[in-house]
């Protein structure tokens, strides 16, 4: 098509209200779409139908299926069980970590559930720690990301994720010299530095005066710390998940002022055995605020595996994909066919939606019982999340998920017009440009909340 074209293009697409600029852009590099939440017909509509790689924005979907199948209260359950008898303060067998798929257990939450153990009058472990790992079975994939492994945002999920498997470096500068301990300390990660004494600066972000080797079994930290850096933290990706969880476990309980467990492996806890202490999550709710504000991949992907954990079926992964296909099309959602999943959280080179589904899910959400729940997980133009330095001139009225891959750039969510009208948007770049798409693609979203406030105040006036 000649670019000639172009701009009668733009405003047949976009019929009957507003006509895109896209800024720099061409036609077939983007996917649009948005709505008025309170009713009317699409406003702008470019390549609505063509299945387009979300990255991030994927996440919205996964979301939304959960609040309306589990509901915003839903909870995961950590529990130790064990068939032994105690005696004394000693467990005379194994004790079963029954992982629960928890997105945010983290290291206070595993202190808690020991804790109790503790409580119990429970001191020594004279069994192993066991990984009943029941909760999940096939958890999928993120394929063609391997040049980002050892990468935080790749981490997999897992039954018995805890701390998101990250360890922290907390570093130090005081009477006793610069130095950095690890936390939890890890028996199978092994911590070396060569730091000294750094100039009188600010420190805003300890990574700017140190460098950070890590190849999951060993860090090596060197560097010259300033005095305002004690204190400061970084985070390190260590180990695999049951060797994490394992260890995290025995440092936390020798912190508590037990003894053992001999050693850790995997087994199911036996019909039998009794429960001796369990740990509660936070609302779902709490998590999805967590997933999209962030935009946790390994969150995102729990979530999506504990929907088909709900669901049941030994495949969990192809359990998640039915699942939320099955709530699309309850929801009478458009163009299913074009929907692709491989993980639910974007972290894919494979998921495909359209600009049109991903918007009617936004409407779905916005008209649904859960819409508080689900628009306050979004991030805060100009105030949090991964929209904290963006989009400063439109400010709280504009919540976007975002999402970001090589080759993608998208934003997907809502404005609200001064009267309290809300607008649907959906806006996706792929392809060669797409990292450096940024600013057009916020120029686009900023022209549709911008257009849809005049659209709003030509309908009062009319009214």
């Amino acid at each position: 098509m000649a670019i000639a074209k172009w701009p009668a293009l733009l405003a047949l697409a976009c019929a009957p209200a507003l006509a895109l600029d896209l800024h720099g852009l061409k036609p077939d590099e983007i996917a649009v779409w948005a709505a008025p939440v309170e009713g009317g017909e699409p406003l702008a509509s470019l390549r609505a139908d063509e299945p387009v790689n979300p990255a991030s924005t994927m996440k919205l979907l996964t979301g939304w299926a959960a609040l309306n199948r589990l509901g915003p209260d839903y909870r995961w359950k950590t529990a130790l069980l064990s068939a032994a008898p105690v005696e004394g303060d000693a467990l005379k067998g194994d004790l079963y970590w029954l992982g629960g798929g928890d997105p945010r257990f983290d290291n206070g939450d595993l202190l808690s559930l020991l804790y109790s153990l503790r409580l119990r009058g429970i001191r020594q472990l004279d069994g192993q720690l066991l990984l009943d790992k029941r909760a999940f079975g096939n958890i999928g994939g993120a394929d063609d990301f391997d040049g980002d492994a050892g990468r935080a945002f790749v981490v997999g999920p897992d039954t018995h994720l805890t701390n998101l498997k990250v360890a922290w470096l907390t570093f130090f500068n005081d009477g006793q010299g610069a130095r950095v301990a690890l936390d939890p300390p890890l028996a199978g990660v092994e911590l070396s530095a060569s730091l000294k004494p750094g100039p009188d600066e600010a420190c805003a972000d300890v990574r700017r005066f140190v460098s950070i080797e890590n190849d999951g079994r060993r860090v090596r930290v060197t560097g010259s710390l300033p005095p305002a850096c004690d204190g400061q933290r970084a985070y390190v990706n260590v180990l695999g998940h049951d060797a994490f969880a394992g260890q995290d476990f025995a440092a936390l309980w020798a912190a508590l002022g037990g003894s053992g467990p001999l050693r850790v492996a995997r087994g199911r806890a036996p019909d039998g055995a009794r429960e001796l202490a369990s740990w509660q999550s936070q609302p779902l709710s709490v998590a999805l605020s967590d997933i999209n504000k962030y935009s946790n991949n390994t969150m995102a992907r729990t979530l999506f595996l504990t929907l088909g954990r709900e669901a049941g079926g030994e495949d969990t992964a192809a359990a998640a994909e039915r699942a939320l296909r099955e709530e699309v099309s309850h929801r009478g959602i458009s163009d299913i066919g074009a929907l692709r999943l491989e993980n639910g959280s974007g972290l894919s080179r494979r998921e495909r939606v359209t600009a049109r589904l991903l918007g009617e899910v936004l409407l779905d959400a916005a008209r649904g019982p859960y819409a508080g729940e689900f628009i306050a997980s979004l991030p805060i133009a100009a105030t949090d999340g991964t929209l904290k330095k963006r989009f400063a001139d439109l400010g709280p009225r504009l919540r976007m998920k975002t999402g970001t891959l090589n080759d993608v750039k998208a934003l997907a969510g809502y404005w609200q017009a001064a009267d309290g009208r809300r607008l649907a948007i959906v806006a996706i770049v792929n392809g060669p440009r797409a990292m450096e798409s940024g600013k057009a693609l916020d120029a686009v979203v900023a022209d549709l909340a911008r257009g849809f406030n005049t659209e709003t105040m030509r309908s009062s006036a009319r009214r």
